[in-house]
């Protein structure tokens, strides 16, 4: 006679299951192994000279900028230009903090508009301007003041202050990426996701905020604006090779301990809607080309790897080869950690090329 009702154990579904997983880790697998003829199919920049690769360079610009969405994308930029707030140079809110040996430092708060503030801490040098001017941008569980070394020694090796002491003006903006040792809890994936839902991405919403600090900053009379560089460590690496790529005013890029295999460091607001097929690391540093680009790499990183890291450099690399102009690319790994890099040869080039010692002209796009 039949059972009632027919049970059995919660093992017998197992394998179906466990093979429903394998088949999805295998699309994945396969997908990702394809993507990189995809990339190569889709990035192909003319490279017959530097004019005709920033061409090619500025369409693919804005698909990035669509990638990353509002407000970035050109779809939004009716949207944009229709709010008064964002079309004039932002106002600021400025507050003198103190004087050391180094220079001035004040507190700053620029109004980015759509409701949103910058905020960050700028330090002018001693001497007369107009000054270049760098961004510090800190990375994960990280603030201005951690950056530019107010608490004491940490892995960002007082990089802030390094870049002063050149003789270069310095902001170091927040980020939503501090630990709650600095400030609220928050949850900056929660709002990626919130932000993906709507066509927009953490990713976007901070790099227009870095840019409306640039608006701000390069309306002052003690800011040199042809000669703007940025610099960063980890998420700061991540956020000074994006910010570069899309932004021509930054004539020179610093990136630390960031540059990586994206399926291998695939945290959720390093990813967007087909990126894998079109634009990874190696794509976006190249978007920074014909400017300048320092990539540093520790060996003995143990969060980025530095195995992983290589072959994306080498793309970029290749690619200023090609335009034949090598001496604007440097890659180094160092023998360090996840940290920026203690010798003083890369922060030197990089100020070298702000004060208008490298020997290169450089032209901004006019967007």
């Amino acid at each position: 006679m039949d059972q009632e009702r027919y049970t059995e154990q919660v093992t017998e579904g197992y394998e179906y299951r466990k093979k429903q997983k394998d088949e999805f880790e295998a699309l994945i697998e396969r997908m990702r192994n394809d993507s990189a003829a995809r990339r190569t199919a889709f990035f192909q920049p003319n490279t017959a000279s530097v004019a005709e690769y920033e061409q090619d360079a500025r369409r693919m610009r804005v698909q990035v900028k669509n990638m990353l969405g509002w407000p970035l994308g050109e779809e939004y930029a009716a949207d944009f230009h229709s709010h008064a707030d964002v079309d004039a140079v932002p106002e600021a809110n400025v507050i003198y903090v103190s004087k050391d040996a180094l220079g001035s430092i004040y507190r700053v708060e620029v109004e980015a508009g759509f409701g949103l503030t910058t905020y960050g801490i700028l330090f002018l040098p001693h001497a007369p301007g107009p000054y270049p001017l760098a961004i510090s941008q800190h990375g994960g569980g990280g603030t201005p003041e951690l950056c530019s070394g107010f608490y004491g020694d940490n892995n960002y090796n007082d990089m802030t202050r390094r870049v002063l002491e050149q003789g270069v003006a310095v902001f170091a903006p927040q980020l939503i990426l501090w630990n709650d040792t600095y400030g609220p809890e928050h949850q900056r994936n929660v709002y990626d996701n919130q932000l993906k839902h709507l066509g927009s991405s953490i990713t976007a919403v901070e790099i227009f905020k870095i840019q409306r600090a640039l608006d701000y900053l390069t309306s002052r009379q003690d800011i040199d604006r042809s000669n703007i560089g940025m610099i960063g460590l980890s998420y700061g690496g991540f956020y000074t090779l994006y910010t570069a790529a899309l932004d021509t005013r930054i004539k020179a890029a610093y990136s630390s301990c960031f540059i990586n295999n994206r399926f291998v460091i695939d945290w959720p607001d390093f990813t967007w809607f087909n990126a894998g097929n079109r634009f990874l690391d190696a794509e976006i540093g190249s978007l920074i080309a014909p400017r300048h680009l320092y990539l540093e790499v520790g060996i003995r990183d143990e969060l980025f790897q530095y195995a992983h890291a290589q072959p994306e450099i080498d793309k970029i690399a290749a690619l200023y080869q090609k335009l034949n102009i090598a001496h604007r690319f440097y890659a180094k790994a160092f023998d360090g950690e996840h940290e920026l890099d203690l010798a003083n040869d890369g922060i030197e080039s990089f100020c070298n090329v702000l004060k208008g010692d490298s020997g290169i002209a450089f032209f901004p796009e006019q967007d």
